[in-house]
């Protein structure tokens, strides 16, 4: 066999080997999430001062000033979950949005609609990710919606964030972004 041929053939068969098989249980981000919100305090209604804190946090997230105001946003331990990543510690939070932050040219987030449910504060927004990526700056235009549970000190305690990544991020990177459009087709 011809090598120039060995290295597809070989990505090929990983790639069919790994679409193979059904995952076997745990089902990752669902059952984490079930667990964590099962386990969660019954939560705190906090007051609109405190939502409003925490909108300012992300309206741009600032890698300057992250790590002065993150404690009083997050409480110890949290759970975190933006789609991309699970977090349980303020400081393994403090470091994805740290390196997210950096990693971006801007994040802002608008949010649209604030709604509560009696134990959680729901938020739906707009969230627009300035990024470089091979030379050129790129958009990215999301919606989304986080649902948020806090203590009794007005600390985020649970947050699970709901958006379609490949709506977003992935659709602007190179061999996922167009794997992906092509699927949204078909």
């Amino acid at each position: 066999m011809n090598v120039s041929m060995t290295l597809p053939l070989l990505l090929l068969a990983v790639l069919l080997s790994a679409c193979s098989s059904a995952p076997k249980g745990p089902y990752g981000y669902t059952d984490q999430y079930q667990n964590a919100l099962a386990s969660a305090d019954s939560g705190h209604l906090p007051d609109p001062g405190v939502i409003d804190r925490f909108i300012t946090f992300y309206n741009p997230l600032n890698a300057a000033t992250l790590a002065e105001q993150i404690d009083s946003i997050y409480a110890d331990p949290v759970y975190f979950n933006d789609t991309l990543v699970t977090l349980t510690t303020r400081d393994a939070l403090a470091s994805h949005l740290q390196a997210t932050a950096e990693g971006l040219n801007s994040m802002s987030l608008t949010v649209n609609k604030v709604m509560e449910d009696g134990t959680d504060i729901y938020l739906r927004w707009v969230m627009e990710a300035r990024f470089t990526l091979l030379g050129s700056e790129r958009l990215s235009r999301t919606i989304g919606i986080s649902q948020l549970r806090f203590n009794a000190q007005g600390k985020v305690i649970f947050q699970q964030d709901f958006w379609d990544s490949s709506q977003g991020v992935d659709q602007h990177l190179p061999l996922i972004g167009p794997m992906t459009r092509w699927l949204r087709k078909h």
